[in-house]
């Protein structure tokens, strides 16, 4: 990567690195202050209430540019073209240089523009909300190795070269560098896939025995076919197979969680989790 400062929109499209536009600087990026709401009971005749569970509300990425302009023209035009580039009718991700190894799932909320030099020389200030509540690793585990610079060590990762997401044992474990519980189900909706080839002619549990999770499948399968956990969701060749599990899923607390197969006679288990770290 470049030593310069630069911000990336990541879309469906690609990406797109904005501060390759000539004349546009960046000059800081923060995140504002992370607040929470306590979901709790009253108690009738009791003091104090029944606590339930705390969510991350969103909050707010500050990104503020500079841009230089050739002339007038030239300053009018990029104030126009920039509504086009910030204001987007889906969400997007934002990836910039400070912190290279996270990206924050964003709608734009609003720009100013204080112009310094006018027609020459101005700051922009753009607010976008972090709807997610929280940032995510910008890569995903199947894109990691520990030989690749995509992933940064002070992004959850620890010095252990036995860390890896692939494996064809029955027994393993998984690491979660992230600041929380990975979650599929509501309210979080973590983003996490689980990829499983196994022959087991009568089913198999797949089971977290760090935080007792246990998905069943409790149908005969060979590894001629995938069974993808997409979330709290499985399927195999694209159809729904939910009726034929117990119809749970897997989470995964931080650090190191022990996973296991097992089933009658089962062989050849080739197991993937793919998921992003996630960061308060």
């Amino acid at each position: 990567m470049s030593n310069e400062n630069w911000v990336k929109f990541i879309t469906d499209k690609g990406t797109q690195t904005i501060t390759d536009i000539d004349g546009l600087k960046l000059l800081e990026a923060r995140e504002e202050e992370v607040t929470t709401v306590f979901n709790s009971r009253p108690i009738n005749g009791a003091d104090g209430v029944i606590p339930g569970s705390i969510n991350f509300e969103p909050f707010k990425l500050i990104i503020r540019f500079s841009y230089r302009a050739t002339d007038l023209n030239d300053y009018n035009l990029f104030k126009t073209k920039m509504r086009g580039v910030l204001f987007m009718r889906t969400p997007f991700y934002i990836n910039f240089s400070d912190l290279p190894g996270k990206k924050y799932a964003v709608v734009c909320e609003s720009n100013s523009i204080n112009d310094l030099v006018v027609g020459k020389l101005g700051e922009f200030e753009v607010s976008y909300l972090v709807y997610k509540g929280y940032s995510e690793s910008t890569y995903k585990t199947n894109e990691y190795n520990t030989t690749s610079d995509k992933w940064q060590f002070g992004n959850g990762l620890v010095a252990d070269e036995d860390i890896k997401y692939k494996h064809n044992a029955t027994t393993f474990k998984i690491f979660n560098g992230s600041d929380d519980i990975i979650s599929p189900y509501i309210p979080q909706r973590h983003d996490l896939t689980i990829k499983i080839k196994v022959n087991a002619p009568k089913g198999f549990k797949l089971i977290n025995r760090t935080t007792g999770d246990v998905f069943e499948y409790k149908k005969a399968i060979t590894t001629s076919k995938q069974l993808i956990l997409n979330g709290v969701y499985p399927s195999i060749d694209g159809k729904r197979v939910g009726i034929d599990t117990n119809h749970e899923w897997l989470t995964l607390e931080q650090g190191y969680n022990d996973i296991e197969v097992i089933g009658e006679d089962i062989s050849n288990p080739n197991i993937e989790f793919i998921f992003p770290f996630i960061y308060r």
